[in-house]
């Protein structure tokens, strides 16, 4: 390729990235903004968008840069391709949800030092001289609108998000490998006993906020299949399993909501509240899932059955199994050790095979 061919290929990749993005930038009043939030026409949880983070101080304290007229950094929008007027929110989340919030009064100011004396008011018991301006304010609005390149705004949420408040690893899994895969887990991270156990509780907490409830989903999914086979980096192998069936089809799909769902069920069944807990604690190990979730995989249907009968005796027999300090180290400590891993979950297979049979 001669330099000419080189420069004009380049060229044509600029326009191309221009091409790409359509975008639209207009200052919107914070009503409007307000208003469009609460119909819906604003998705502020979009698919790939993070859970909420922010608690009610954070959200004063946007609300009390607005009062100040501190600049607030713009938000931004991908229009919807499919739905004329509807827009899904890339980057400002947090900040389009105190908004509405305030302006809906659901939100009591807190915890502000500029404006103290706002302490405790929510947006209907402030003065018209405060509150007819402060509906008046704008907040700089960048949107992708629908001619540009679907992909494009993942990876602008991507670029934005990475910049700021660090996403940790389930999080850019829930954007970078988006489709029905992902669809499934985040969907059966929603199971009530699996929340219950692990004490992820919505909306607050931060296992709930960090997605932990839908790594666990994924994390059965992975090593059921290969936890004979791990040969450790828990976090690579997850990235690969969402890489490699991030499409997957419902057929492919379906046995996999039936492996998890079966699974939590004879878990709770049979462990009850004790699921996932050593002897005497009241804190679920992702060790100890490991085991007892692919122990149970790993017998037949019958075996699951019978287990079901003897739950008593599972509860014993799983207990006897931290007599050996061995398998006491396997489920807390470096548990992402490939031999610790296959240790473990032999452990509880014969322990559940014996109960069985």
């Amino acid at each position: 390729m001669t330099t000419g061919d080189f420069d004009d290929a380049i060229v044509m990749r600029f326009r191309e990235a221009q091409e790409a993005a359509v975008l639209e930038v207009a200052d919107q009043g914070l009503l409007t903004l307000a208003s469009l939030v609460a119909s819906g026409a604003i998705d502020v949880a979009p698919s790939f968008q993070r859970r909420d983070r922010w608690d009610t101080h954070r959200q004063s304290l946007l609300i009390e840069s607005l009062l100040s007229n501190i600049p607030v950094p713009p938000v931004y929008l991908a229009e919807d391709a499919a739905r004329m007027g509807s827009y899904a929110v890339i980057d400002g989340k947090q900040r389009l949800t105190s908004i509405s919030a305030f302006f809906s009064d659901e939100l009591q100011l807190r915890g502000l030092s500029r404006f103290p004396v706002l302490n405790g008011y929510r947006y209907s018991d402030l003065p018209d001289g405060v509150r007819n301006p402060l509906g008046m304010k704008s907040l700089r609005v960048t949107t992708l609108l629908r001619q540009s390149d679907e992909a494009l705004k993942h990876e602008v949420f991507l670029r934005l998000n990475t910049g700021g408040e660090v996403l940790n690893a389930q999080e850019i899994r829930n954007v970078a490998y988006r489709g029905p895969l992902n669809d499934l887990i985040v969907s059966l991270g929603e199971n009530v006993f699996l929340r219950k156990q692990f004490k992820v509780e919505p909306p607050n907490s931060q296992a709930y906020r960090q997605m932990m409830d839908v790594e666990f989903v994924l994390r059965f999914f992975m090593l059921s299949e290969t936890w004979r086979t791990f040969s450790g980096g828990l976090r690579d192998e997850l990235d690969r399993f969402m890489a490699e069936r991030r499409f997957a089809a419902a057929s492919e799909l379906e046995p996999l909501r039936r492996r998890f769902e079966d699974a939590m069920a004879d878990a709770q069944a049979i462990w009850g509240d004790r699921a996932f807990k050593r002897p005497g604690r009241d804190q679920a190990l992702a060790g100890l899932f490991d085991a007892e979730m692919i122990g149970l995989v790993a017998l037949s249907p019958k075996q699951r059955k019978a287990l079901r009968s003897k739950a008593a005796e599972v509860v014993q027999a799983t207990d006897a199994l931290f007599a050996d300090p061995d398998f006491d180290e396997n489920v807390r400590r470096a548990t992402n050790t490939p031999q610790r891993l296959r240790d473990r979950t032999n452990s509880m297979i014969e322990a559940l095979s014996r109960v069985a049979s």
